[in-house]
């Protein structure tokens, strides 16, 4: 593969990203969550949404899309490692925001989103990851 067609690729999925992670806001509005922050960075890592719950729970949540399921399921993609990442990312969040992790309620999800056809989406929100 030339760079040519590597750059092309790396914009495309960003592109694909980006259109998952505001399928995700829109859903997670929907639901009644308030969104605080996206594409919040700390150094090469990111957390895809924060928001918060009607009920006042903080809510870090990562966005997995795939358009086709050779690499298998968009949630399967969130391991261990990324787990971390995400968790770093978020303590990070908390300290520069001033809030106190002890008297707030922390949550970790995912939306999964998979293209099915065209024009269908399977979106799945594990709520609590860690439940």
């Amino acid at each position: 593969m030339d760079k040519t067609n590597k750059t092309c690729g790396k914009f495309l999925n960003k592109a694909k990203g980006d259109e998952g992670e505001a399928i995700a806001s829109g859903f997670l509005e929907k639901i009644g969550y308030k969104i605080i922050k996206t594409k919040f960075r700390k150094g090469r890592n990111e957390i895809d949404i924060i928001a918060e719950s009607e009920n006042g729970v903080l809510n870090f949540i990562e966005v997995k899309t795939r358009f086709e399921n050779s690499f298998g399921k968009p949630y399967e993609a969130v391991d261990k490692k990324k787990l971390k990442k995400i968790i770093d990312v978020s303590n990070f969040f908390l300290i520069n925001s001033n809030i106190d992790r002890g008297k707030k309620i922390i949550n970790y999800g995912i939306v999964s989103i998979e293209y099915i056809e065209r024009s269908s989406i399977k979106l799945i929100f594990f709520e609590n990851i860690f439940d």
